[in-house]
């Protein structure tokens, strides 16, 4: 039986509670001792902590609780489309752009959204509601969260199969 679509199971406009979760695949190993390769990932709950902590200052979902273990973590979290209906425009697009950067600095990290940036956002009444929706939708957190440390882990786990930073 195939699963339901969150938008199918939570109404974007009410506020609802989750406990999410995510695996990886192929016997990867996340964090702690990979019996199979030796090697020890306990560095990048690091990542993962500054990523809930970003996304927490930034989503309109509250982070009630989470665990990280050596192939998957849980996450409880309550989103407050009530709390974002309450940001300004500008709000909403600076929120977004510091989740989604169209610059970043050198360190890898968002760069503070420029007028025009912001503005092509709030401007814009079809593309503000959209992500206006986002920020506080599980599907999104989980989405880009996922991305990150995944992309992060490929990146980690290359640089250490071929020796260096790639």
């Amino acid at each position: 039986m195939s699963r339901m679509a969150g938008c199918e199971i939570f109404d974007p406009d009410e506020v609802a509670i989750a406990h999410v979760y995510t695996r990886v695949c192929r016997r990867c190993f996340l964090l702690g001792d990979d019996p199979f390769s030796g090697k020890n990932f306990d560095h990048r709950k690091v990542w993962i902590e500054e990523h809930l902590r970003q996304f927490a200052s930034f989503f309109g979902i509250d982070l009630l609780g989470f665990s990280i273990l050596s192939d998957h973590f849980h996450l409880i979290l309550r989103s407050r489309p009530d709390v974002v209906a309450t940001w300004s425009d500008e709000e909403v697009a600076r929120r977004w752009l510091m989740l989604c950067p169209h610059r970043r600095t050198a360190d890898g990290l968002p760069m503070t959204p420029t007028d025009p940036e912001i503005k092509s956002i709030a401007g814009c009444p079809i593309k503000r509601t959209e992500i206006r929706q986002r920020l506080s939708s599980f599907s999104w957190w989980m989405r880009l969260l996922c991305q990150r440390v995944a992309t992060r882990a490929n990146r980690d786990r290359r640089a250490d199969r071929f020796g260096g930073p790639v």
